[in-house]
Order: structure tokens, then C-alpha cells, then sequence
């Protein structure tokens, strides 16, 4: 048996077992201890990006932490079952190779391909990059294959769509993780949670059929998107630093959650907030999607790391085959960590940027949908400390990221460079917003 028809054949046998019943993690009479978070009563922006940033919260009483406070009447989908049967009805295409197979996500049969055999990393961190098959997909690929992923093993491409459209990239590059859904980015309707839940239960998969190999075990799985830099030495860093040390990237003095188990780490919501239903919401969420009225907390999920001891009880214990589907990847891994009773934190070495703009002109842009950017002047790229930088704009700017990760004195020179963009629009009496 090859190692691809072994791994085809664990996850079939995950399958029956979760459809025997036989897990006991799941139920819907289950329900999380309250975590005591303040509560958030306001959150706008065109995706959960934007929520840091936009929250209103609730002032706590004096000598009180975080953990001593909690919605009275908090409540999350987190353990809510889905009950549909799969309806994907498309046989898997013709191949001559047998690295394919299926899993079940939230109820739902998945098809996929994976070039198992790479899945591996000197780090110990295997990396997926959400990337859409067709579009502005292969050129952000090629740039980061260029740029942060160069010379690195253990990342890859999460891409679906019509496997025609992907087929000579997959085997030419052998960094593509596929699965055989429609590139659907809208709303309630998108595949971002059935691609990051795909890439947490193939990676499980690849270790049980690499076995006790050291040379293929991880610890992390981190998920980002493809027009993200990440500086994967500091995120080695980050991961393996001492669960004592002093959170600094927090955000908020006097947490309990000060320092990390690194479970589960990235810029997360500090605090559980609502739902939001009304429909000048630009991502409003349906009663009949979520009828609850909280989500759990989470990480954004522009760049966030799980530990294998995550991904073992999310895969392992049913969570991914039979929770209910929630369209936004962010919460929808959120939902994971509640059931695993595990708690989203902020790194302490250094920081996850999921903003570019600070204005609060481009912010309400940003919700809105506007894409005007010939006013814009963005921040000058530079990676100290920083792990993780979303909202890349170009190659360019992807380049410019990589150069001060190779030279950090070349933070200077961008920032210089900016310097004179905004001088020239000064002195020409030109409107900008940065």
C-alpha cells in the first residue's frame, strides 16, 4: 500500500467511526464553562479584520480582570452539531496518481489532493496559504515562492475549483493543497472554512501515515492568506518561547492571559462579542446559519497558529466532521478551540499586523467596499517585529517586506521613501490618507 492509499485509508476509517458515533466530544447539550470575558457590544467592519480595532467595551469594576466578568447570558454555537448528510454529489476526476482521498467537514463529504510526501518541515511548522485556483491566485503565489516561501518546505497553497484549472501547477510546484469545491468567496456561501478545516484534518492524515518519523512530525499547523508576509524564523520564535514570558503584544494590561501555551496563537478578540444581524452589515449572519447570539472568541484569521495538540482533538475527537458549518473561517476555528477547551492568545515576541491603514477614512472603506486607492499612501513596508503582515498590496510591496526581513537597516530607506510620497502630495495640496 503507498503512503497516499494509506492516507486515503485512515481517513475513511476516521469517517466511519465518527459516523458510528463512536466520538462523545460534540453534543448539544454540551456547554463550555464561562470564560468570564468583558463583554463586547459593538463591533463593525467589513470582516472580523476589522474588529480589534472598532470594539466598545464595557468598563470593569475596579481590581477587576478580564476573567471576572462575563456575559450573563452567554451562549456560543460552538457545540452545536451539524445534522445535513453530505449532498456532494461529484465523483473525484480520473488520475494515474493515487495521492487523493476524502474527509468529512461539517457533515460534508470533501475531495482532495495532497502531495503527502512534503508535507514536512525542518521547523516543525507546516504552513497553508488560502489562494484562490484562477484570478489574482498564481501571481500571489509565485511572489511569496519568491519572497518569504523561498527555500522553505511545509507550505502550502489551499486552492479549489475546477481541478483542470489547477492540475499543471499541482504537479509542477508540489505545494498545492486542493479540494474539490466551487471558489465561492461570498458571505454565507464561502469555501474559506472548508479549506482551513481541510488543511487541519489532512495534516493529521500525513502524521498518522508518516508515523513516529521524526523527520515529518510537526508541532504547529499556521494559516494565513495569500496576500500575507510571514517571516517564518520569527514565527519559529514565537512558538517556541517561553509559555513565562510577558505577553507584550496583548494589547491590554492586567490580563490573566499574560504569556502563552502557544495552542492557539494570533491577533484574536479579546473579548466575546455578538452576532451581527442587521443587514447594513456588510457580512450580517442569518438566524439560520448561527441562531445563537455569541460568538466564541478567535483569532483573526488573516495569520494564527495551532499546536498539534489542537489539531489532534479537533480531528481526533470528531469536532471537524460533525460541527456545525460557519461560513467565517476565523470564528468557525474559534468554535474548534471552545470545544477543545482551548484559549485564543496574542504572541509575546513579537506581533501579528492584520491592518495596513490606520485612517479612519480607509477604515470606513474597508466596510463599505470602496476600492478607491489612488489617494491612498500606505505605511512603509517593514518587518521588525513583526511575525506576520497582512495586506500586502503588490509584488512590490511583498518585495519590499522581504528586503527588510534580509536587511533590517532597510527600514530606513522605506520609510524615507514614504517620507518624500507624502511631502510631494503636501506641497501640491494633493488629499491623502495613510
Amino acid at each position: 500500500m503507498t503512503q497516499y492509499s494509506q492516507l486515503d485509508s485512515i481517513m475513511q476509517q476516521y469517517t466511519k467511526e465518527l459516523n458510528q458515533g463512536t466520538h462523545k466530544l460534540g453534543s448539544t447539550d454540551s456547554k463550555p464553562d464561562d470564560d468570564s470575558e468583558p463583554i463586547l457590544t459593538d463591533i463593525k467592519g467589513d470582516d472580523h479584520d476589522n474588529n480589534i480595532n472598532n470594539q466598545k467595551t464595557e468598563e470593569l469594576p475596579t481590581n477587576t480582570s478580564e476573567d471576572d466578568y462575563s456575559p450573563q447570558d452567554y451562549h456560543s454555537g460552538s457545540f452545536a452539531n451539524c445534522t445535513v448528510p453530505s449532498t456532494h454529489a461529484k465523483d473525484i476526476p480520473a488520475t494515474t496518481s493515487d495521492d487523493a482521498g476524502s474527509i468529512t467537514v461539517s457533515c460534508k463529504t470533501i475531495f482532495y489532493r495532497v502531495p503527502v510526501a512534503r508535507i514536512i518541515s525542518p521547523l516543525g511548522i507546516i504552513t497553508g496559504i488560502l489562494s484562490s485556483a484562477s484570478g489574482e491566485g498564481p501571481s500571489r503565489r509565485k511572489i511569496i515562492r519568491e519572497t518569504w516561501a523561498n527555500n522553505r518546505t511545509g507550505v502550502f497553497f489551499l486552492v479549489a475549483g475546477p481541478w483542470d484549472d489547477i492540475r499543471e501547477e499541482y504537479n509542477e510546484k508540489q505545494d498545492l493543497i486542493w479540494i474539490d469545491e466551487e471558489e465561492v468567496y461570498n458571505g454565507e456561501e464561502s469555501v474559506l472554512t472548508l479549506k482551513t478545516y481541510s488543511f487541519f484534518a489532512i495534516a493529521r492524515a500525513a502524521m498518522k501515515v508518516h508515523g513516529d518519523s521524526q523527520e515529518f512530525q510537526y508541532t504547529h499547523l499556521f494559516k494565513t492568506d495569500d496576500d500575507s508576509y510571514v517571516n517564518i524564523d520569527a514565527l519559529y520564535t514565537e512558538l517556541h518561547a517561553s509559555d513565562d514570558g510577558v505577553d507584550i503584544y496583548k494589547g491590554r494590561k492586567g490580563s490573566s492571559h499574560a504569556g502563552t501555551h502557544h495552542d492557539y496563537v494570533g491577533q484574536c478578540q479579546l473579548l466575546k462579542h455578538e452576532v451581527h444581524r442587521e443587514s447594513e452589515y456588510k457580512w450580517p449572519v442569518r438566524k439560520e446559519t448561527y441562531p445563537e447570539r455569541w460568538f466564541p472568541r478567535y483569532c483573526q484569521g488573516a495569520g494564527f497558529a495551532i499546536s498539534k495538540k489542537f489539531v489532534d482533538c479537533a480531528v481526533d475527537q470528531g469536532s471537524v466532521a460533525n460541527v456545525r458549518f460557519m461560513p467565517f473561517e476565523d470564528v468557525a476555528v474559534g468554535m474548534l478551540a471552545e470545544r477543545c477547551d482551548i484559549d485564543p492568545q496574542w504572541p509575546s515576541t513579537a506581533s501579528m499586523k492584520v491592518f495596513r491603514y490606520q485612517s479612519d477614512e480607509v477604515k470606513i472603506r474597508t466596510r463599505t467596499g470602496d476600492k478607491r486607492k489612488d489617494d491612498l499612501v500606505a505605511p512603509a513596508a517593514c518587518m521588525t517585529d513583526k511575525i506576520l503582515q497582512h495586506r500586502i498590496i503588490d509584488d512590490f510591496d511583498m518585495e519590499q517586506h522581504h528586503k527588510t526581513v534580509l536587511d533590517p537597516s532597510y527600514c530606513d530607506i522605506t520609510k524615507a521613501n514614504r517620507e518624500s510620497v507624502i511631502k510631494v502630495k503636501n506641497e501640491k495640496g494633493i488629499e491623502w490618507f495613510g
